[in-house]
């Protein structure tokens, strides 16, 4: 495997900068990147980054964007638009290796055959629970349920949502005097980090890694829609950013998901997972 570090040509202008970068939130990056292969096979990953975050930048390139490119193959070296440099990518892990990560992924869940992003599921899976605990409907969408359940929602229930938002990530916001409205929203959020984190757990054990005993160290950030306009008018998928830390269960299924990835929307930015020594 190879580790590349891919950058605008500094030759660039900015007319040719805007040209290239203006598909770069839909397929056009997959394009770009499959165009430093010999391939018929999409065999690589990428991640988008900000150079400025990443090096030591000067001047109008600090907002450039800066690449991170998995692949089987190694790329082409002579691009005249991209500026690549490759190594080897060849991790020694070992099992009980503690490791901080970093990794953008489209979160789904499945369910009768269909994927669900995981934010959007658990925000209405809770909405429709709470209405149902007060024998309310649960049809329309969000802002409706939203409207109907503060509209109804007696003490038991504002109770139940302070003791939510008490046990989770977000008790602190308790030391302020918080609106029904706040409650709300705060328990509603708490209620998407809990499945985002057992979603998580639920990833370990399928990729070979455990989270490190009595740490809640993941954080999840970010969450943003991306359209696919090529694709259809309303085509398009959510990401969340996932940083953290894991220890290695097992090396082989560890290294498939180095390597290959997780989670749909591939092609898009998502799934490759960096790693660094603790």
């Amino acid at each position: 495997m190879y580790l590349s570090r891919v950058r605008l040509h500094p030759s660039m202008d900015s007319t040719q900068l805007a040209s290239l970068l203006r598909d770069r939130k839909g397929y056009g990056l997959h394009r770009l990147f499959w165009g430093l292969f010999d391939s018929k096979k999409r065999n690589f990953l990428f991640r988008e980054e900000l150079a400025a975050e990443q090096l030591t930048c000067q001047g109008k390139r600090r907002a450039d964007p800066l690449y991170y490119l998995l692949s089987a193959q190694e790329p082409q070296q002579d691009s005249p638009l991209l500026q690549v440099e490759s190594k080897r990518y060849e991790p020694k892990l070992s099992t009980g290796d503690r490791l901080s990560f970093k990794l953008r992924v489209n979160a789904v869940v499945s369910r009768n055959g269909k994927r669900h992003d995981i934010v959007m599921d658990t925000q209405r899976s809770w909405l429709q629970q709470e209405l149902a605990a007060l024998n309310l409907s649960g049809e329309g969408d969000k802002g409706s349920c939203k409207r109907r359940l503060l509209e109804h929602a007696d003490d038991t229930r504002l109770i139940a949502w302070k003791s939510q938002i008490e046990k989770g990530p977000f008790g602190h916001r308790l030391e302020y005097r918080l609106k029904r409205s706040e409650l709300l929203e705060w328990a509603m959020k708490t209620a998407v980090e809990v499945a985002i984190f057992r979603w998580w757990l639920r990833q370990g054990e399928r990729h070979g890694f455990g989270l490190p005993e009595n740490e809640t160290s993941l954080q999840a950030m970010a969450y943003q829609k991306h359209h696919l306009p090529e694709k259809n008018r309303n085509a398009g998928f959510n990401s969340l950013d996932l940083s953290g830390e894991v220890i290695v269960r097992d090396v082989d299924k560890f290294k498939e998901l180095l390597f290959d990835g997780t989670g749909p929307a591939k092609a898009f930015g998502c799934g490759l997972m960096m790693i660094r020594r603790v």
